[in-house]
């Protein structure tokens, strides 16, 4: 994985589900860098991405097709670059935003984290990036609310954006569930609790899905926890009976138990 032109991206289930304990973990390797959340802004790029081949591939081709055999006196309207020029434009723009800067600290391997991505982000960026490798990591949605419950009550998190939380544990975690390219995009599936339960196990898993060597990741990242909250706070996360009421009802659906299920968790 020491080729600057393939990312290593871990995404996640949306909020507290481990997604920053794997970035952690990956960065205190000395030769890689993976970079934070960007509120998924990479989606219009690759929506970008999609439009300018189709258009290419078709109104753009008729027009380079005439513009070869007419020249400016063709009806040149449409006419765009081929397909593999607009596939190094943007492939450049993710390389020149998080692969080059991670060069330039001496760390080659590189990456992101997002919490917003799903299965058809990461066939986007497969085209793009072929021998991408990916990690996800889902965990056990009563566990992330016990969490959130807490931010809440800190005072900086509000309700409306719990239920985005959840939201996105919904859609990203439905969309792995259908994930059947799995043989072309390799994706690492990892549940929080398998992950924290045997974290010799899960490094090794994670080094040797990427290429690297698990014996120069920084175990102490497992010891070190971050809750994300106000520097300084004291944390007092609820038990999952003593949440309100209106918190856990956020859990009582078929969809969201169907989902869970998926993943080995019974609500």
């Amino acid at each position: 994985m020491g080729d600057t032109g393939v990312p290593v991206v871990v995404l996640g289930a949306g909020h507290r589900c481990g997604s920053t304990l794997i970035q952690r973990l990956l960065s205190s390797h000395p030769d890689v860098m993976i970079w934070g959340e960007h509120l998924g802004q990479l989606r219009e790029l690759l929506t970008v991405h999609a439009n300018l081949l189709g258009w290419s591939q078709t109104l753009g081709q008729r027009a380079r097709d005439r513009f070869q055999a007419d020249g400016y006196q063709s009806f040149m309207a449409n006419l765009t670059p081929e397909a593999e020029d607009i596939d190094d434009a943007v492939r450049a723009f993710v390389q020149r935003l998080f692969a080059d800067r991670a060069a330039a600290m001496s760390r080659p391997v590189w990456g992101f984290k997002e919490i917003r991505y799903g299965q058809s982000d990461v066939a986007g960026l497969g085209r793009l990036f072929p021998g991408l490798r990916v990690i996800y990591v889902i965990r056990d949605p009563r566990d992330i609310l016990r969490s959130l419950d807490e931010w809440e009550r800190q005072g900086h998190w509000k309700r409306d954006l719990t239920e985005y939380a959840m939201s996105l544990w919904h859609r990203v975690g439905e969309s792995f569930l259908a994930n059947d390219q799995e043989d072309e995009l390799p994706v690492l599936r990892l549940r929080y609790e398998d992950l924290v339960a045997d974290t010799e196990a899960a490094s090794a898993t994670i080094a040797g899905h990427i290429g690297l060597d698990a014996g120069r990741f920084d175990a102490q990242v497992f010891q070190h926890r971050i809750s994300g909250g106000p520097p300084g706070a004291q944390r007092t996360v609820r038990d999952w009976p003593d949440l309100p009421a209106d918190l856990r009802a956020l859990l009582d659906s078929d969809k969201t138990r169907q989902i869970a299920a998926g993943y080995g968790y019974l609500l």
